[in-house]
């Protein structure tokens, strides 16, 4: 069975952690975002991180990792 463009990117970003623009030139979508929540899990959740360039710049990144539960 053919994997949806949301799985594919979700896969993707299970691998690494990508930015935008990585992931507009995996080329799976041109609206990665959408497609990434629609086929989200429930136990899997986006994570937005920052990559440091230097002199205080960085880009944006974003990962997908299994959600945990937390317990008290």
């Amino acid at each position: 069975m053919k994997a949806t463009q949301g799985r594919r990117i979700i896969s993707a970003l299970k691998r690494r952690s990508m930015t935008s623009m990585q992931l507009q030139m995996l080329g799976i979508s041109t609206c990665w975002w959408k497609r990434c929540a629609e086929s989200l899990a429930p136990e899997e959740q986006l994570v937005l991180g920052k990559q440091y360039l230097g002199d205080g710049k960085y880009v944006n990144t974003y990962r997908v990792v299994t959600a945990t539960k937390w317990t008290a």
